[in-house]
């Protein structure tokens, strides 16, 4: 019997404890931790729209059971925090900053949830005018207490609203995280790992760190990012391209992509020249592999997959390519048409806009390749006393020069090489004979022959013989 009733609503809430579990699951120490870096660049980056960033700073600290991240990114507004900072999931009406990498709405929530089970957030912001429409506020949060709650609200500890922030007070934000998880407090103990983060910090956001942000790390001195280059000379020309590519919805990308090779590591002179070819010579590949940024914040790390085009349709990764460098910006203003996941460490290889930007990558790499197959094979024939050709001058020679300093190009520009030397005529086979003979008989056959030497007889009795018995 079917129980009648007047309730048409089901249930489809979620537990607070699963979805902080799941939400926790899909990100690791390291890439939550940039994620809460991703959020002091975007106000940054929100102060100053022209991208230059000096005098922006973000400080990480931990020790003692606490980790800290303070900026001065400008804080975040009482009224933003209330109805937007700390919702789970970005809302349809919060615009954002341009050209952000905050996206999803989960990254901040989400690696606090990871580092610990308490968390104190204060922030000042300035306001628009800087004259009595700026904020403060202090928020505390035992995550254990709130997760037994029914409602999803933090409440405020304080909360002052159209107030003067001071010129000589900083206007920023401040997150603390206590009680942190055991395993998060083993792993800031470890040198490696904390050497990790900090490399991780490097290569995440050295766009940022080269417009002048400063990012500290326990107290050190700003951290520095590498400047990518490649090899560019009057005779070498690395592939760069710009282009656009439109949104499945609207709205384009701005794609720039640069593709080529890196300068020869220095070798001491008297070391034997190293041999392309044989596997015990072969470097360590490290830093070769494509590169992929959006908005600046560097999602791919020196990838050397079928994803990027390395085996199909270029050939697969050997380490004879561990020279190619490729490095792609994509650019939005609206951070969804970008092809990241949600924790901002691999592609959405699905996108459209990923693979339009992928089937560029393709061909650029090939270009490439071409070039270094082509080096390779010349090498290979060069002799000890030949001169060098064009192209191997050309390649050892050429410096790394910083990508934004490059020419437009379609593709890479390398002298050709040289034809191959004709080859000399083959050298006839030879086989020697040699036998033993009565001296007496030999004697008479030498004067008959009119021959001096043993060999000579031997030729002209060998020759004797083959014209009459077989030619």
């Amino acid at each position: 019997m079917v129980t009648q009733t007047s309730d048409t609503t089901v249930d489809a809430g979620a537990e607070k404890r699963f979805f902080i579990e799941m939400l926790t699951k899909d990100i690791e120490l390291l890439p939550a931790i940039v994620d809460l870096v991703d959020n002091s660049v975007d106000g940054a980056r929100g102060l100053h729209p022209d991208g230059n960033l000096a005098g922006q700073w973000v400080r990480i600290a931990f020790g003692d059971g606490t980790f800290t991240i303070t900026d001065n990114s400008g804080g975040i507004s009482a009224d933003i925090a209330r109805h937007y900072a700390f919702r789970f999931g970005r809302s349809k009406d919060f615009t954002g900053v341009k050209r952000s990498v905050g996206q999803f709405g989960v990254g901040m929530k989400r690696a606090i949830f990871k580092i610990g089970q308490a968390f104190e957030v204060r922030s000042a912001h300035r306001g628009e005018t800087g004259a009595k429409d700026g904020s403060r506020f202090h928020l505390n949060v035992d995550v254990e207490q709130w997760a037994a709650q029914e409602a999803w609200t933090f409440q405020f500890e304080s909360v002052d609203e159209g107030v003067t922030i001071p010129a000589d007070e900083e206007a920023g934000t401040a997150i603390a995280v206590t009680k942190l998880h055991p395993s998060v407090e083993d792993d800031l103990k470890d040198p490696a790992i904390v050497q990790a983060l900090r490399t991780e910090l490097r290569l995440r956001h050295q766009e940022s760190i080269q417009s002048g942000l400063q990012l500290h790390l326990n107290s050190e001195k700003p951290l520095t990012a590498s400047r990518p280059s490649l090899q560019a000379s009057d005779m070498v020309q690395p592939v760069f391209r710009e282009f656009q590519v439109p949104g499945p919805a609207g709205g384009t990308v701005d794609v720039k992509l640069f593709a080529g090779t890196t300068a020869p590591p220095k070798r001491d002179k008297d070391a034997d020249p190293e041999e392309d070819g044989q596997a015990e010579n072969f470097q360590d590949p490290g830093d070769a592999g494509w590169y992929l940024f959006c908005n600046d914040r560097l999602l791919l790390v020196a990838d050397r997959s079928p994803l990027t085009g390395w085996g199909n349709p270029a050939a697969a990764y050997h380490p004879q390519y561990r020279s190619f460098r490729g490095f792609v910006y994509l650019s939005a203003d609206d951070a969804s048409l970008l092809p990241w996941n949600t924790t901002k460490t691999a592609v959405d290889r699905d996108s459209p806009v990923f693979r339009a930007v992928q089937s560029e990558m393709k061909t650029a790499l090939v270009a490439v390749q071409a070039v270094i197959n082509r080096a390779k094979q010349v090498r290979s024939r060069l002799e000890d006393d030949e001169k060098k050709p064009e192209i191997l001058v050309a390649l050892d020679e050429a410096q790394d020069q910083p990508i934004t300093s490059l020419s437009a190009s379609t593709q890479m520009i390398a002298p050709a090489a040289p034809p191959p030397k004709p080859k000399a005529p083959p050298t006839p086979k030879i086989q020697r004979i040699q036998y033993s003979v009565d001296k007496d008989r030999f004697d008479e056959v030498a004067t008959a022959l009119g021959a001096t030497s043993g060999s000579e007889v031997g030729r002209l009795t060998f020759d004797y013989f083959y014209d009459q018995e077989i030619d």
